[in-house]
């Protein structure tokens, strides 16, 4: 996570492997539904990136991290103005960074800004979370190019997608909301696919993949697939059966990662998740064999 330096002493190394095992530690009880876990995994390593950046300031990026953590943790709690705050804080860090070293440090920038419009939405202030996620739909669109980047800056796009078409359809515009959804499926899928073809596709039913996925997908899963359900039942209320099993493959593959990391709320959710795609795929089926009819 830290940047290299020479011959760090015992004890700062001893805490950036702390710091290093509370933070995924967080990520992952944040995805099982564990808050109050990853409430204490989030805040042992903001505390220990704290530390290490008062000593000399080198550990900027660990501190940004760690603060963009623990307003996840403070937003699941509701207490927005923490969260907020906390957004800030790792907004400046991230922005310090990313003057010196755009490449490697933009993405992460705008990943917070993502996090800041749903602070905002949680406040009531949905079309200003609108506002904001439209800004850095298009700020992504301005990352340097290059292909350690990839994968990130389309994960990051296709979460800050799925947050505007949910605010979107609180805000009554389910056609643009469906669009922005179905847009960031394909971003996210785009970014799995960029990180290797051994892994297996978003349509695949396992679900040991997530606990082995990296940190920026595992922070996107929960969205990704709740945008997923959602996208999938906008295409199947239209009776659009392709484009809701489209997005119900997604859903399965991603609830049943949930499900294997999760508890028996997450594992619910998966079993009813796959008992209305199958619904779906035997209308998408049924769809397919009457247009084949026609043809004949």
């Amino acid at each position: 996570m830290f940047n290299a330096r020479r011959k760090p002493s015992y004890r700062q190394a001893t805490l950036e492997r702390r710091y290093d095992f509370h933070l995924a530690e967080a990520i992952r009880a944040s995805l099982a539904g564990s808050y109050d876990k990853a409430e204490t995994h989030s805040g042992t390593a903001l505390a220990i990136s704290r530390e290490l950046y008062a000593k000399t300031g080198a550990y900027r990026q660990g501190l940004a991290a760690a603060l963009a953590s623990h307003a996840v943790s403070a937003a699941a709690y509701g207490r927005t103005e923490q969260a907020v705050a906390l957004l800030v804080e790792s907004a400046g860090h991230y922005t310090a960074l990313a003057d010196a070293d755009p490449g490697t440090y933009e993405v992460p920038r705008i990943d917070v800004l993502t996090r800041v419009a749903v602070a905002a939405d949680a406040t009531g202030n949905t079309k200003d979370a609108i506002a904001l996620l439209r800004e850095v739909i298009g700020m992504y669109g301005s990352v340097p190019d290059t292909a350690q980047v990839w994968p990130e800056r389309d994960m990051g796009l296709a979460l800050a997608r799925f947050h505007l078409g949910r605010c979107l359809l609180k805000d009554g515009a389910p056609d643009e909301a469906l669009a922005q959804l179905d847009a960031g499926l394909a971003d996210a899928d785009r970014a799995w696919e960029q990180l290797g073809p051994d892994r297996a596709h978003p349509g695949h039913p396992g679900g040991a993949w997530l606990g082995r996925a990296p940190g920026f997908v595992q922070l996107a899963a929960p969205e990704w697939a709740a945008s997923a359900v959602r996208a999938m039942q906008l295409h199947a209320a239209a009776g659009r059966w392709d484009g809701a099993a489209r997005a119900s493959r997604a859903a399965v593959w991603l609830s049943a990662g949930l499900a294997a990391i999760g508890g028996d709320a997450q594992r619910e959710t998966h079993a009813a998740i796959l008992e209305r795609a199958n619904v779906i795929w035997a209308q998408e089926q049924g769809q397919r064999a009457a247009a084949g009819l026609q043809e004949g």
